[in-house]
């Protein structure tokens, strides 16, 4: 009995770069949801060392000539032996606090760096112009190693890619400003009205460091705060570079801003005609924002789809990153700024937008009565809609959204139910329209 075979068909064009970008920010994310974790037990086994520490000796506080505070032990004869060893484990505690966060930094940087390396061969694999304004050479003796054009074309590629990431991460985008702007005949840029640039330089910068002179500041990196005007706890050399838990937050949020920026603008100028297929994606990322409470980011990316991509492939689509971001300024308490993305919208058209209006405005008794209105068979708010949109989440509590569900559905809604629900199951239903 022969087993069918699964279908292998090549990646779209949109894919390429769709899968190239998931696969970073799935990876982005999982280093920073593992670093809490980590700290979280190096600060257990540090309590542990304490208490073992405090049942063996007596504590004195003091202070020193600077008027330090400091606790001093004192160990008994019979402990005596015990105390260097917990000494020692505390000791080395407190260095791994300070190491993890900065592989912490280390590793997403590294993971960037292939991220771009793939999005590179992305480029070449749509528009091979691309390799062919590469100023390299090729080496007679090449043309005879490769049985294939394909085989010498892969090998150019790699080279290429490989070039490119020995430079420094700001020349690496301006190598692909002059790239593109051969292929296309007219300037083209990426970092050009990009608030973000000056923070990413300052974390690759601080990257490069605690790589090579294990986080001590030099000359060279304080020159180039000056240049760039980013904010650093240093003003002179052979200071040493934090990578504390706010700052590795912020490090998360900026390799996420500019790999989504990058890839969307790329995908834009190079695949037009699939316009549609980048424009749910990036919504997609927009929602997906929302469900894991990341909401400035979410407000970044649907000021970035509005008011600097511009384009659309249908008005829906602009309206739904609208009112997403409408939903992050109000889930961060933002009534203002909520109100005003708000009243700059027409709502007259779409009941999906009629209701997320009432929602957002808190009027939860015409919201009810849109709802019974809407019914139970709704391309867009449907069933998993009601259940899985942040839109719906106040809304959700409500006795009138109860009732609705309750009428609409033929059962009752209960919070718990959804809460058990496979996290995975992240499908955009009202948004992707």
């Amino acid at each position: 009995m022969s087993e069918d075979k699964e279908e292998i068909r090549e990646a779209t064009q949109s894919e390429l770069f769709e899968y190239n970008l998931d696969r970073f920010l799935e990876e982005l994310s999982a280093l920073n949801d593992t670093l809490p974790i980590q700290l979280f037990l190096l600060d257990f086994k540090h309590k542990q060392l304490i208490e073992k520490l405090e049942k063996i000796s007596t504590q004195e506080e003091g202070e020193n000539e600077e008027g330090e505070k400091y606790t001093s032990y004192k160990v008994s004869s019979d402990n005596i032996e015990e105390f260097p060893k917990i000494h020692k484990h505390l000791n080395r505690s407190e260095i791994a606090k300070k190491i993890i966060p900065r592989n912490f930094i280390v590793s997403i940087i590294s993971q960037y760096d292939a991220f771009l390396g793939d999005l590179m061969r992305a480029l070449y694999e749509i528009n091979p112009n691309i390799i062919r304004s590469s100023e390299k050479e090729i080496n007679a003796e090449d043309l005879f190693t490769y049985e294939t054009i394909d085989e010498l074309k892969n090998h150019i590629i790699d080279k290429e890619v490989d070039t490119l990431l020995r430079e420094g991460h700001y020349e690496q985008l301006l190598i692909l400003e002059k790239k593109i702007s051969i292929v296309s005949d007219n300037k083209f840029t990426l970092t050009t009205n990009l608030p973000v640039l000056s923070s990413f330089i300052e974390l690759t910068q601080r990257r490069n460091l605690f790589v090579h002179t294990n986080g001590s500041s030099t000359k060279q990196y304080l020159q180039i705060s000056k240049k760039w005007k980013f904010k650093t706890e240093c003003d002179s050399v052979n200071q040493e570079l934090i990578a504390n838990p706010e700052y590795c937050q912020k490090a998360y949020s900026i390799l996420y801003e500019m790999s989504v920026k990058l890839t969307h603008v790329l995908w834009r100028k190079f695949v037009p005609q699939e316009r549609k297929d980048a424009d749910e994606h990036l919504n997609q990322i927009i929602y997906d924002l929302l469900i894991d409470n990341k909401y400035e980011l979410a407000i970044e990316f649907a000021n970035f789809f509005t008011d600097v991509i511009k384009k659309f492939s249908s008005e829906q689509f602009r309206k739904f990153v609208v009112v997403n971001k409408a939903i992050a300024y109000k889930m961060l308490n933002k009534e203002k700024e909520c109100k005003q993305v708000i009243k700059s919208e027409d709502w007259s058209i779409g009941n999906e937008f009629k209701l997320a209006k009432l929602i957002l405005e808190d009027n939860f008794i015409e919201a009810k009565e849109l709802m019974m209105k809407i019914g139970n068979n709704d391309e867009v708010v449907n069933k998993k809609a009601y259940e899985n949109w942040p839109l719906f989440e106040k809304f959700r509590l409500t006795e009138e959204f109860k009732s609705a569900y309750l009428d609409l559905f033929k059962e009752e809604f209960t919070l718990e139910e959804i809460q058990e629900k496979n996290k995975e199951e992240k499908e955009l239903e009202p948004a992707e329209k």
